[in-house]
């Protein structure tokens, strides 16, 4: 079984430390075969020294271009290259425990399509402009896209997805930015897909936040309300 490993990247400075873990976790998985594909927006100084630093050789390496359009775009270009039964969208921070991906891989193998994390909602408490960003999306998700409670988390960046239908919802995918996991999930949900939700207890963070807040409350709502408006119009089917 091939397993693809789709990672975005943008300004990353600890991106070698995050490649150095889940390389030795994936080198310790004997019953699947692992690509760790990289999609980099920085420039191709940055891609060269993602590639010099790799120091795997059970694990394949891919360092591609990203679009620099934004998070989803550099993910839809990752997700459409990939060629694994199964494929992980994982956040450069390695949001949840790396063991994980063993559970994740178990439960595709057992019948799901989609297996994503979800942290406790009580999560950013000490934070209160990320609290309330998290639970103004929460809201949005529910309420207008979604149109029920479905989800408690769909932000946390460590999903896994059965390989052909993943790379059908990103032929299909318009968000370019961050908001392109709620499009994956309403898209899946369409097709009638199998959607594992695990709960999990994530990492603590090791480096700052790439989230632009400001950026988000501008962008964010628009791309939702273009995902219910495409849906509206028939664009997905």
């Amino acid at each position: 079984m091939k397993v693809c490993i789709v990672i975005p990247t943008f300004h990353e400075e600890e991106i070698s430390r995050t490649l150095d873990r889940l390389a030795a976790h994936l080198e310790a998985v004997k019953h699947a075969r692992f690509e760790v594909v990289v999609v980099d927006d920085t420039s191709e100084a940055a891609r060269a020294s993602i590639r010099a630093a790799w120091k795997s050789d059970a694990v394949t390496l891919v360092v591609m271009s990203g679009p620099k359009r934004g998070k989803g775009a550099a993910v839809r270009d990752g997700v459409l290259a990939s060629t694994g039964e199964i494929v992980f969208t994982i956040d450069a921070d390695l949001p949840v425990p790396l063991e994980q991906i063993d559970a994740f891989i178990a439960r595709i193998s057992g019948g799901a399509d989609v297996v994503m994390a979800e942290r406790p909602m009580t999560r950013n408490l000490e934070d209160p402009l990320r609290f309330v960003l998290s639970r103004g999306l929460y809201a949005f998700q529910r309420y207008v896209i979604f149109g029920a409670h479905v989800f408690n988390d769909t932000q946390c960046g460590f999903k896994a997805f059965r390989g052909e239908l993943v790379r059908a919802l990103a032929q299909k995918q318009a968000v370019d930015g961050g908001m392109y996991d709620i499009e994956y999930l309403y898209l899946a949900r369409r097709t009638g897909a199998r959607i594992d939700r695990v709960e999990v207890i994530p990492n603590p963070e090791w480096r700052s936040s790439k989230i632009n807040a400001w950026r988000a409350l501008r962008r964010d709502p628009k791309d939702l309300l273009m995902v219910r408006w495409r849906a509206i119009r028939g664009d997905y089917d």
